[in-house]
């Protein structure tokens, strides 16, 4: 419902609201690299790009809270909003001057975290059900220049056995127009014109031969197709390689022209002033005419086939006097941007595609596939990664991912790049992602002249044929658990509720687990206890109150701390009594080979403990109704009458 609060007041510097009440633990705000509990510290609900260790910093700001005590508040606004959470029994909103926060509506949620959180998501959209390939493994670099190159990449995940469903391209474009293929040759007239693929020539390029066949062959292989995109029209100055000034200059001027950028306050086209893309300018979304034109450009890439698009950027608004053609202003586009950009591409790619963003607001998980942003190859940056994904889906994202031990810096060591596989194997999107040599950060060219974190040149670089089976395993893990992750997506749409659960979703009346940074649920079956640290042999894990199950052994623990010694080839995880977790697998075990087929399963199977009941949905038409003790199950509803088998985990080795 909508709220005033108890105290109202306006101040010298803006428009102040406190609200009184007691909390123990504050949690939401979008994706926070610094922890999941916000209590005790001053929260700016503001989007910033921040490369590498972003602290305080999140690429995806939502003005909305929540506390394990019973109620949650959201500002509906995309104006800068600070929260007060520094003192024990009240909570102070203030929004700067001139910000019109005053304008904004304010809403009083009350309940249990998840009733709250559905509460928010029935606000401001619920997750989307993307189509299932999304959460098959990812490929992605910032070195694939060439046709050659990922015709390589493919050659090489069939040939090492590592299944894919998602092939990310990023230096694929002519760096001046950003939407003709690098090396092709097009001329476009302005403002009417697009490219038409029959018509593109190629004969003088020796990168890309011919992407549409390209395409054609990694959809027969089951591979879906992405390309990096960021919403800009370049400046002379940024763009680097082969590139088509005289389009570049037509594109520019058509669209100053035409009033289709953002502007400045005194008329001049608004231009990036500093982090990266300087001196470029931006399209305005909220310009109907700019949008159809901006994708006019994009419309022969779905023509041959492109899946989607790596909706890089967004954080561009760094003036608060800039305008847009709806009459808002920077106030408002700081946060309002990114969102605005990427729902703009998933309007575009349309029901059977996906964009996958970095940044974003509170409406982005209704469209939008998040990962979370740049990192280097580091442990603290490892550590922030999961307090980002812990706190993402206490803000309600649910398709979330992040590069496997980050994509930039040296490379990882084998063991941080072994855990970081384990953790992605949960995790709805599990990518593994590189930057280029030349990104600066690295002298590669001495050492290792590819700075590519794919699993079998982490393997070849640190010279140990035992790390490669070791990473497939888990790839293997991730399909079999696809089933219960796309189970999971469902469950989100309906609920709010995401995937990876900070364990005060699942145990809010266990004040134990409101500081527990270092586990997390996958949906309400299983918990995870990744390995944050190098070096270790061992770790502690809490399971809150109740039985729990060892997913690889069968072997019974109950609720509470223990010291668990760890294994290479997985993480400590356990299944919680009474749930079923429907998996694909093969010969009834753990970390086995199913391919990367999507359209079927080669064992379905309900892995169950204790006793319950459990209802299983996917996108293949099956419906089954399953109910299990110890000794026995019975099925009162299978639709389709697909087979499956069902395996009780007590006592059962899975690995």
């Amino acid at each position: 419902m909508k709220i005033t609060p108890n105290e109202v007041k306006k101040i010298e510097s803006g428009f102040q609201y406190v609200l009184h009440r007691p909390y123990r633990a504050v949690y939401g705000l979008g994706e926070k690299f610094d922890g999941a509990n916000q209590k005790g510290r001053y929260v700016r609900a503001c989007v910033r790009e921040k490369c590498f260790e972003q602290g305080e910093y999140t690429y995806l700001s939502m003005p909305f809270f929540m506390t394990p005590d019973g109620f949650g508040v959201y500002v509906d606004t995309y104006v800068e909003v600070d929260f007060d959470f520094t003192q024990e029994d009240r909570i102070v909103i203030v929004f700067a001057a001139g910000s019109r926060g005053e304008q904004a509506d304010i809403y009083l949620f009350e309940g249990s975290l998840k009733e709250i959180l559905r509460q928010f998501r029935e606000c401001t959209g619920m997750p989307r059900i993307f189509p299932k390939w999304a959460l098959g493994s990812w490929m992605s670099s910032n070195r694939w220049h060439t046709q050659a190159e990922v015709e390589e990449q493919l050659r090489l995940t069939e040939e090492l056995g590592f299944p894919h469903n998602v092939f990310v391209i990023e230096p694929w474009s002519d760096h001046s127009t950003h939407y003709l293929w690098q090396g092709s040759r097009c001329p476009l007239k302005p403002g009417d014109g697009r490219p038409d693929y029959a018509e593109m020539d190629f004969s003088q390029s020796s990168d890309w031969r011919d992407p549409a066949a390209m395409i054609r062959e990694m959809h027969q292989k089951g591979l879906r197709l992405l390309l990096w995109v960021v919403p800009m029209y370049e400046c002379e100055a940024n763009y680097k390689g082969k590139c088509n000034e005289e389009q570049r200059r037509i594109d520019n001027a058509y669209v100053v022209e035409n009033r289709e950028c953002v502007f400045n306050a005194d008329g001049t086209p608004y231009e990036i002033p500093h982090t990266w893309c300087i001196g470029s300018m931006i399209p305005d979304f909220t310009n109907e005419r700019a949008c159809d034109d901006w994708f006019r450009h994009f419309k022969y890439l779905k023509e041959i086939g492109v899946d989607g698009f790596k909706t890089d950027g967004g954080e561009f608004v760094h003036d608060h006097s800039v305008r847009f053609s709806d009459g808002t202003t920077g106030v408002e586009g700081q946060n309002a941007y990114c969102e605005q950009y990427t729902r703009a591409f998933a309007d575009f790619v349309g029901e059977q595609g996906i964009v996958f963003s970095r940044a974003g607001g509170q409406r982005s998980p209704a469209f939008s596939v998040i990962w979370a942003g740049d990192q280097e190859s580091t442990w603290p940056e490892f550590r922030g990664i999961l307090s980002a994904g812990l706190s993402a889906g206490l803000s309600g994202i649910n398709c979330w991912g992040f590069d496997i031990a980050g994509f930039s810096g040296y490379l990882p060591t084998k063991e941080l790049y072994l855990r970081a596989v384990q953790f992605a194997a949960f995790a709805p999107v599990m990518q593994w992602h590189s930057d280029p040599v030349s990104n600066d950060r690295c002298d590669f060219t001495r050492a290792w002249n590819i700075n590519d974190r794919s699993p079998w040149n982490i393997a070849a670089f640190h010279k140990d044929k035992k790390l490669l089976p070791l990473v497939r395993e888990q790839f293997y893990l991730h399909y079999n658990l696809l089933p219960y992750l796309y189970a999971l997506m469902l469950e989100a749409s309906a609920t709010g509720l995401p995937t990876l659960r900070h364990l005060a979703l699942e145990f809010p009346e266990d004040e134990k687990v409101f500081g527990i940074e270092d586990e997390f649920m996958v949906g309400g079956s299983l918990l995870v206890a990744p390995v944050l640290d190098d070096y270790i042999d061992r770790r502690e894990v809490y399971l809150p109150q109740g039985e729990w199950y060892d997913l690889y052994t069968g072997k019974r623990a109950r609720g509470g701390k223990r010291c668990v010694r760890l294994s290479k080839r997985h993480l400590p995880v356990y299944m919680r009594a009474g749930q079923c977790v429907p998996l694909n697998l093969s010969g009834g075990k753990l970390c086995s080979p199913v391919g990367n087929g999507l359209d079927g399963y080669k064992e379905l199977t309900f892995l169950v403990c204790g006793a319950g009941q459990y209802t299983f949905t996917d996108d293949l038409g099956n419906h089954i109704v399953l109910e299990w003790t110890k000794e026995n199950y019975s099925v009162s509803e299978n639709a389709k009458g697909t087979p499956f088998r069902v395996i009780h985990l007590e006592g059962n080795k899975l690995l």
